[in-house]
């Protein structure tokens, strides 16, 4: 599908409400006349219609969730991407119900999460929800074989223990039915996963967390009716966000940066997957900057604009922030929740303001043709592993800090030494170019503390956008913008060494180790092959140590 922009302000109002109603109406042609993209879109515009198909369900979801409540204190949502960040964001923001299950997004195939997971459970009180819409998701399947094993070796049936949502008819709805899981649900075929917030992949953990799920889809039927056609178009809720955005992109302004009140930043993380994987395609894209620590309007570049999205009762928490970006001619919008199940309707503003976008854009929203290209790296190096027990990959060591690094044929360097390798990754990244520090390393408040500062050294001392993201839960939100979009990025993978013995992964020979340094060396060739400028930097055992003695060498390097 050729990219072709329709620039929102010189369309005719007519025009611009033809093209919206045409997305929710379900007509592909909103998007391309190419028969063969027609017919793909068409099989991706199912959540248009998520309100009407999920409040029959209702009574059917809140009475599985009574059940799962008498006889359970954890539950455990497994899934990676579409599959799991609405259900993250809504764990965040309202929090334990009472009465109701622990409820853990599991996102991750880091070892020692893992780990802590099996410590700090009781395996015989836990449900494992199994989410993956292709039923084929590798680090969801690992997870589900690891902790079934651990159900069987401790003398407990597993099968009543897990629940799948898949898509009807996928390896993992036929493997549930053999085992007997307690419970197959299906997820919607004609909706991706990244637009399914509003499906069984939202409303089911809504329901096991104990929410209102009829008030939820009130909220979200009410911007449905916010965004249609018939309104003018300076008042319609979704498509002016559209608009926003496009404008901007079409101005050269591609740094959409979300803040958020500290009580949404997962939502937050919804959004970065939303708008990278279905605009950031055919060397373009709108590049989605979240989780910063807020700036002086100095430390911006002049490609940044800002929504903000808050709670009603809290807006003088960014207010002087707000006041000097504007003052500075910084484009700010600000969108304020009179309550937390706004949040359901703000997936319909998102939904159809990213897919309205990709309409003025000329890009598929709905597909992700760049994601397969780490898949098939990681399944490369995972079969020349298991034949000879090692990878393909010799680390260069930089003697003074005991780190081992790799730089890609995009960036040449004389020697190999890694001060001098960061200082000129960075003296050559253009004024417009963005940063990705990427860390297949446990997702903890501490390492996000840490990437966050070194997040601001970089932008103070740069004035550039930086992204950050564990992985790898990035490979399934951001990593199709990193191969697929813009040439601005260059990117940092950061590893560290495994701990033997790792904890295997039942049916493969291979260890959660294995699979995640599989995956990172697999995205670092990925990125290589796309013409990506990428470091991929080895830590040691005593990972976090490490990072203290790379930030100072950060710091030194990015003195120019």
């Amino acid at each position: 599908m050729k990219s072709r922009i329709r620039r929102p302000s010189r369309m005719s109002e007519e025009e611009k409400k033809a093209l919206l109603a045409k997305i929710l109406t379900g007509d592909p042609e909103a998007f391309t006349t190419e028969a063969t993209e027609k017919e793909k879109i068409a099989h991706r515009l199912g959540w248009v219609k998520a309100v009407e198909r999920m409040r029959p369900k209702i009574s059917e979801l809140s009475a599985f969730a009574e059940e799962v409540k008498g006889g359970f204190e954890e539950i455990i949502w497994c899934g990676m991407g579409g599959s799991s960040l609405f259900p993250l964001a809504l764990a965040e923001i309202f929090g334990p119900q009472p009465g109701y299950p622990r409820f853990t997004v599991l996102d991750t195939d880091d070892p020692e999460v893992i780990a802590r997971i099996e410590e700090e459970v009781s395996l015989e009180k836990t449900l494992f929800v199994i989410a993956s819409k292709s039923g084929t998701t590798v680090e969801t399947l690992s997870q589900y074989r690891y902790f079934w094993k651990k159900l069987e070796d401790a003398g407990i049936e597993p099968g009543s223990k897990f629940v799948a949502l898949t898509d009807p008819g996928s390896p993992l709805e036929k493997e549930a039915q053999e085992k007997g899981f307690l419970r197959v649900f299906h997820h919607p075929p004609d909706v991706g996963g990244r637009y399914a917030a509003l499906t069984e992949v939202g409303l089911l953990p809504a329901a096991l967390m104990g929410l209102d799920l009829e008030k939820a889809l009130s909220k979200a039927e009410e911007m449905f009716e916010a965004s249609l056609p018939e309104l003018p178009w300076e008042y319609n809720l979704s498509a002016w966000l559209a608009e926003f955005m496009t404008e901007h992109f079409v101005h050269g302004k591609d740094k959409l940066t979300i803040m958020t009140d500290p009580l949404l930043r997962t939502f937050a993380l919804w959004i970065e997957q939303l708008v990278a994987e279905s605009l950031g395609k055919n060397f373009v894209g709108i590049i989605p900057v979240v989780g910063e620590s807020p700036g002086s309007p100095t430390v911006y570049g002049p490609d940044r604009y800002f929504v903000y999205i808050g709670l009603r009762g809290r807006e003088n928490l960014y207010r002087r922030l707000f006041s000097d970006l504007r003052e500075a001619d910084f484009a700010l919008k600000t969108y304020f929740l009179e309550d937390r199940y706004e949040i359901f309707a703000e997936c319909v503003r998102w939904e159809l303001a990213v897919a309205l976008c990709g309409a003025f854009m000329g890009v598929n929203p709905f597909d992700e043709p760049d994601v397969v290209r780490t898949k098939q790296k990681t399944r490369e190096f995972l079969s020349e592993f298991k034949k000879t027990g090692e990878f393909p990959v010799e680390f260069y060591l930089d003697e003074a800090l005991g780190i081992g690094f790799l730089y890609a044929e995009t960036t040449k360097i004389e020697y190999p030494r890694l001060s001098a390798l960061v200082k000129k990754f960075f003296q050559e990244m253009p004024p417009w170019g963005y940063v990705g520090l990427l860390a297949f390393l446990p997702p903890e408040p501490e390492l996000e503390e840490f990437f966050r500062d070194l997040r601001t050294l970089i932008r103070g001392r740069r004035q550039c956008s930086t992204i950050f993201g564990f992985g790898p839960r990035y490979l399934h939100s951001t990593g199709q913008l990193f191969k697929g979009g813009t040439l601005s990025g260059r990117f940092v993978i950061f590893t560290r060494k495994g701990r033997r013995p790792e904890q295997i992964i039942p049916g493969e020979d291979i260890t959660f180790w294995d699979l995640q340094f599989a995956q990172a060396y697999g995205d670092f060739r990925a990125l290589e092959e796309a013409k990506r400028p990428v470091i991929h930097i080895h830590l040691g055992e005593n990972y976090q140590e490490d990072l203290k003695r790379l930030y100072d060498l950060f710091e030194e390097a990015l003195r120019l």
